[in-house]
């Protein structure tokens, strides 16, 4: 199939290299916790968006696995995404246990949403995960930080992403979605970029 035939392929593809770009391309500086935390994030929104494009292509074998790693991305994902924000906002280097709980609490909601097959459950928990960080990065902004604007842009992108069938866009819902969630990803690195940076 060409790729270039099928907008839904192309932004899965553009979101699969933008994740991983963003994250080879910036967060090599960050403490290792840290880049555990925002590689798990980004890593996932691109396995996401990879096993999505092989699905759009015809893989129909790889729909249930399509539907583990978006609940994997809305659980696992989600947190890690609040713990990289708070190491980034309060420049917080963390340790093993901050590590060892985030991850083991985003496998036991990952674990209940699949084998309770309450997936929506997941959609909750993303969308609070966002609100926190959100929060954090308020905090941020307070003490008048540079990339906490970013986070602030990024959680707004994301957010809108969730509801990209209500925007008035002349463009398929999905491929909104996938475009949304790109500049998200750009917002992230320029976060981590402007990180010891004050915004005024």
């Amino acid at each position: 199939m060409d790729i270039l035939s099928s907008p839904h392929i192309f932004s899965n593809l553009v979101l699969t290299v933008t994740s991983l770009f963003i994250f080879f391309r910036y967060f090599k500086s960050q403490p290792p916790v840290a880049r555990w935390f925002w590689g798990i994030f980004l890593f996932s929104i691109s396995l996401v968006a990879l096993t999505d494009l092989l699905v759009f292509a015809g893989v129909e074998s790889l729909e249930n696995m399509h539907e583990i790693v978006t609940a994997a991305e809305m659980t696992l994902g989600a947190l890690c995404l609040v713990s990289g924000s708070w190491c980034l906002i309060m420049r917080y280097e963390g340790g093993k246990f901050l590590l060892a709980s985030t991850i083991a609490l985003g496998i036991l909601l990952f674990y209940c949403i699949t084998w309770f097959r309450v997936e929506y459950v997941g959609l909750i928990i993303k969308s609070l995960c966002i609100l926190v960080a959100l929060l954090i990065s308020c905090v941020g902004l307070a003490s008048r930080q540079k990339s906490a604007l970013w986070v602030v842009f990024s959680m707004m992108l994301l957010a809108l992403s969730t509801k990209s069938g209500k925007l008035p866009i002349p463009m398929d819902p999905v491929d909104i979605n996938h475009y949304m969630m790109v500049l998200s990803v750009i917002c992230v690195g320029r976060a981590v970029r402007d990180q010891y940076k004050i915004l005024f």
